[in-house]
């Protein structure tokens, strides 16, 4: 019982903190606000999900915020562009009679251009997996230059400027059509994730390079190649967290996601994840990207002060690591 308690515990405090909340405000059980919870929380769930397959190896990833900014900004150019043409093509379609042909298309082309935007993301990652690993860069130093890179990589790709003129089928993937179809997506990624670190060899063999890289290695592992392969994962669900951000607001900002590897870091911590290595869920950190939302949610609510908010979550974290640390050193894990 307390493996089990231990374990879900995330999910423990989420309803725990749910049936505070909701005793106290009655706006914040309302339906349409759960909606909206459930809503703003998709596309931090996604990319915390990444970053926790680089924090159970025992690293860290700070250029998920910049490399989803630089997904969606490739994504959307080459859809503008695409649907450009497609929509020329689509006129002659058309007028030979056949709407359907031309609808797909477009859809095809909103495909092909979300399918490159994940591309741009995985390559990042595997870029920063492959500097840590082969390089011997620290995970710290590689992903913050790849941050540095990704960001001006925007900047430059997009002339600094949002871009605009996005097909309307391309907002799907955002919820303009309905706010449950990101939940959806963002529930199965955490899902299939969650089944791949507890019944494959790969999950375990991230479980344990972030135990012990080299008792990983004495056991046959090819840590390297777990390493990296944890990076362009991480990169990957980056990279479509920044196309979906682009499908939810309307438009390629190069700055959208500025900050948002904080985020995705601090609901791993608030999930239970351990930036020692090791530990840690995808589900766990789910449910740490629902515990922000749903406090900061509270706060709106509440009309507090939005540096509060932030006074807040720190204050959680820093408890948090606080808590995993002395759990460790009393358990003989860490020593002074």
């Amino acid at each position: 019982m307390k493996r089990f308690v231990a374990r879900y515990s995330p999910l423990f405090i989420l309803a725990g903190l749910c049936i505070v909340l909701a005793v106290i405000s009655p706006e914040f059980r309302q339906p349409d606000n759960f909606r909206n919870v459930a809503y703003r929380t998709c596309v931090v769930g996604i990319v915390a999900t990444g970053q926790t397959l680089v924090i159970l190896t025992a690293g860290i990833d700070l250029s998920v915020g910049s490399v989803a900014a630089v997904s969606g900004v490739v994504a959307c150019m080459l859809m503008v562009r695409g649907a450009a043409y497609a929509s020329l093509i689509g006129l002659a379609i058309r007028a030979l009679g056949h709407p359907h042909l031309a609808d797909a298309l477009e859809v095809s082309v909103v495909v092909a251009s979300v399918g490159a935007g994940v591309l741009v993301g995985s390559l990042c990652g595997a870029i920063s997996g492959l500097l840590s690993t082969k390089g011997k860069l620290p995970p710290f130093i590689a992903t913050l230059g790849m941050m540095m890179a990704a960001s001006g990589a925007a900047l430059l790709l997009s002339g600094a400027q949002p871009i605009f003129g996005l097909p309307e089928s391309f907002r799907y993937l955002g919820g303009a059509r309905g706010w449950w179809i990101p939940v959806v997506i963002t529930g199965l990624i955490a899902g299939v994730f969650a089944v791949v670190l507890t019944f494959t060899r790969f999950g375990r063999a991230l479980y344990a390079t972030g135990g012990s890289l080299q008792g990983a290695r004495l056991s046959g592992i090819a840590v390297d190649r777990v390493r990296t392969a944890a990076f362009a994962l991480c990169g990957m669900l980056s990279g479509f967290a920044g196309v979906m951000l682009a499908s939810k607001v309307g438009i390629g900002d190069p700055k959208a996601a500025e900050g948002m590897e904080l985020d995705a870091i601090a609901a791993c911590v608030i999930g239970g994840a351990s930036l020692m290595g090791g530990e840690g869920s995808c589900v766990g950190s789910l449910a740490g990207a629902l515990i922000m939302t749903v406090l900061v949610n509270f706060c709106n609510l509440r009309q507090l002060d939005a540096h509060w908010q932030k006074v807040l979550v720190g204050s959680l974290i820093i408890v948090l690591v606080y808590y995993d640390t002395f759990r460790k050193r009393k358990a003989g894990l860490i020593r002074d």
